[in-house]
């Protein structure tokens, strides 16, 4: 059995369950409101004792971990949820993967450790290629660019857009090339207080040297805690 953490709602005790999982191939077409409707319908074509909403639509409660951007693969996604039964993580990880369709797999299932707002960074990998560039010139092009003292771009929010420089916020970045691609490996702030998309490095990176891009591989790895351990 997991180590549970209890609520009780309505007199009855619930089992609050944090679910890992991964969203891959063609997967990372679905938006997150889609996503969000898959799992539920997985959910329930599972026969997982989970709890619903109350009011005059009950939902099955699912609370995403940090959406992830359309477009995007996803290692070690996660999203939490509640249990009337405190079941194993062996049931609730074979009997969602029964369901779930193509793209998604769940990893693995316990009691959250973690707030959310303990979430500062995440590591990402960008696989990327021009029509325009071998993939090694290429890759001598994003080294100069990633040692530049500033890397401004515009980033928009819900007050406007406004500039920033990237430069402060990357960490750990490296670089390789193939025959056929240069990938990336980054970490970024992210969470509830700066939240950075790495294409706005890669835009204005084409923004800086005219090089359009195209993405074989948009990946977030994992997300990390502020003394550089994994969010769990």
């Amino acid at each position: 059995m997991r180590d549970p953490k209890i609520v009780v709602i309505h007199n009855q005790n619930y089992f609050d369950t944090r679910i890992f999982f991964q969203k891959t191939s063609y997967a990372k077409y679905i938006s997150h409101l889609d996503s969000y409707r898959t799992i539920q319908r997985a959910f329930k074509r599972s026969k997982l004792p989970v709890w619903y909403t109350d009011g005059f639509n009950p939902k099955i409660y699912l609370n995403f971990i940090l959406p992830l951007s359309l477009g995007y693969e996803g290692a070690r996604e996660s999203f939490d949820c509640r249990l009337s039964e405190n079941l194993s993580e062996e049931e609730i990880v074979n009997r969602l993967n029964e369901v779930m369709p193509k793209g998604f797999r769940v990893l693995d299932a316990a009691a959250p450790k973690h707030k959310i707002t303990s979430i500062v960074r995440a590591d990402y990998t960008l696989s990327f290629f021009s029509e325009t560039e071998t993939p090694s010139a290429l890759l001598s092009k994003m080294e100069a660019f990633l040692s530049e003292d500033q890397i401004l771009t515009e980033k928009r929010s819900k007050k406007g857009p406004k500039m920033v420089d990237l430069k402060p916020s990357i960490q750990n970045p490296s670089l390789f090339a193939d025959e056929s691609a240069v990938t990336l490996t980054l970490s970024l702030p992210a969470g509830t207080v700066s939240n950075l998309n790495p294409t706005l490095l890669t835009d204005a990176f084409t923004q800086s040297t005219g090089i359009p891009l195209d993405f074989s591989l948009l990946r977030r790895d994992r997300l990390l805690m502020e003394n550089g351990e994994e969010f769990c």
